[in-house]
C-alpha cells in the first residue's frame, strides 16, 4: 500500500516517488482495463493516460478517500471516454457510409460488415481517416501512437476491407 508521504512527495512533484505509484498500480490497473476494454493495446493506452492525468492532477488529491480508489476512478473515467468513443464513431461511420452508399444497397452491406469486423483500433483509425476525414497526424495524436504507426494502422485497415470486399464478391 502507497504511504501518505509518498503521495505527500507526488504532489510535490518529485518523480521518484510517482515511480513508486507507477509501480505499485501499473499492473492492477492494466488488468482492471484490460477486463473494461478487451484489448490489450487499449488496455495499455487507457493506463497511460490515467498515469498522465493523475500526474497533471495530482495536486488534486486531498486524502478524503483511498488514495487507489482515486487512482481506479481516474482509470474508470478513461475506459469509459473510450469504449464511448468507440461506440459514436462506430455509429456515425455506419450511418456515413449508409448514406453514401444507398444505390447500392448490396454494397452498402457489404461494407458495414467489413468495418463492422475490423479491430477496434483498425477500425477507429480508419473511420478517423477515411469518414471524419482526419489528418494522420491528428488521427497519430488522438489515438496516442506516432505517425508511422498511424499509416501502419490505417494501412492494414485498408488490406483487410479490400480482402473481404474482394471475397464478398468472388
Amino acid at each position: 500500500m502507497i504511504e501518505t508521504d509518498v503521495i505527500e512527495k507526488c504532489r510535490q512533484g518529485d518523480v521518484s516517488a510517482f515511480k513508486i505509484v507507477y509501480d505499485e498500480y501499473h499492473q492492477p490497473m492494466l488488468r482492471m482495463a484490460l477486463r473494461l476494454l478487451g484489448h490489450q493495446q487499449d488496455a495499455e493506452d487507457a493506463v497511460q493516460k490515467t498515469f498522465i492525468k493523475l500526474y497533471r492532477g495530482m495536486g488534486n488529491f486531498c486524502f478524503q478517500s483511498k488514495f487507489s480508489t482515486y487512482l481506479f476512478q481516474i482509470l474508470t473515467r478513461v475506459c469509459f471516454d473510450g469504449i464511448r468513443l468507440q461506440k459514436k464513431h462506430r455509429m456515425d461511420d455506419l450511418s456515413a457510409v449508409t448514406s453514401s452508399t444507398e444505390q447500392n444497397a448490396p454494397l452498402k452491406i457489404q461494407l458495414e460488415q467489413a468495418i463492422s469486423e475490423l479491430p477496434e483500433r483498425m477500425r477507429l483509425c480508419f473511420q478517423l481517416f477515411a469518414v471524419e476525414e482526419f489528418k494522420l497526424e491528428e488521427i497519430a495524436e488522438m489515438m496516442d501512437m506516432s505517425l508511422g504507426g498511424a499509416k501502419s494502422t490505417l494501412y492494414q485497415a485498408r488490406v483487410r476491407l479490400r480482402r473481404f470486399l474482394s471475397e464478398e464478391k468472388g
